[in-house]
């Protein structure tokens, strides 16, 4: 395969999608899906028998994560990606590696307690993600009247929510914990509503490496038939002050890894 031959894994990461994939004070790549493909990388150097396999890390951004593991400057892309039917014609999945569900986020003491509340209001979702398509498909199914704001990055559109520019920010409850758990005084923010919709997460690659699909297959299985994988996620959603127990979804996808993309 062409990594054996290169001698180095080139490994796309996100700068600012905690807690699973961004850069930490000293400036390293961390997070749950950075955990994950360390555990993955351990594998795929005994596969391709390179212990020697150098590990580089290159940062990307939401809207060139795709075309950047396409193109061939990443070999895989872990951050937060959400398996999509869309999405498969241009690259790989591999089994759903976590189950998010998209949901607004407000400031407590706002008084929106149902999506509905939200009528009329400014909100702001991360530009070119899925949780921007849903809210805008939301807006027009419930006549929500929404003013839908995009921001660059996660980190960009919590800034907007805690400067008071937003009633709310829309995203994957599990991205949101992760800003809320970062921000000066997290007792400010609550969820409003329910799940606007379920999000499978997979680590992305090149589409048609059948080699490589199954080192990946076989490392996450073990990775969730060991039981390992509890111990990461305890690591990065149960031990902050904003914690998200392991939901249904994610205890039957640890069970019966799947590889299921939404529409």
């Amino acid at each position: 395969s062409d990594i054996r031959d290169r001698g180095e894994f080139r490994l796309g990461h996100r700068e600012s999608s905690a807690p699973f994939s961004y850069v930490d004070a000293k400036g390293d790549a961390v997070g749950y899906s950075v955990d994950i493909w360390r555990f993955l990388y351990d594998r795929i150097k005994i596969e391709l028998k390179r212990p020697d396999l150098k590990l580089r890390f290159v940062p990307l951004k939401p809207a060139d994560r795709i075309a950047a593991v396409k193109d061939g400057r990443v070999d895989v892309e872990c951050g937060s990606t959400t398996n999509t039917v869309e999405r498969q014609k241009d690259v790989s999945f591999s089994y759903t590696t976590f189950m998010a569900g998209a949901r607004f986020l407000g400031k407590k003491g706002a008084g929106f307690r149902e999506v509905t509340d939200l009528r009329g209001k400014t909100v702001v979702v991360t530009e070119k993600t899925t949780t921007e398509k849903v809210v805008r498909q939301l807006n027009t199914e419930r006549n929500l009247n929404l003013t839908i704001v995009t921001a660059k990055d996660h980190a960009e559109a919590f800034a907007r929510l805690a400067k008071g520019e937003v009633a709310a920010v829309a995203n994957d409850d599990a991205l949101l914990v992760g800003l809320v758990s970062a921000a000066p005084d997290p007792s400010l923010y609550e969820f409003i509503g329910k799940y606007v919709s379920v999000e499978p997460y997979g680590v992305m690659y090149r589409r048609d490496d059948v080699a490589f699909t199954k080192v990946i297959d076989s490392a996450i299985s073990t990775l969730f038939g060991s039981g390992q994988i509890r111990a990461v996620y305890g690591k990065w959603f149960e031990s902050g002050a904003f914690k998200l127990p392991m939901n249904q979804y994610m205890k039957e996808n640890v069970n019966l890894p799947n590889k299921y993309g939404v529409q």
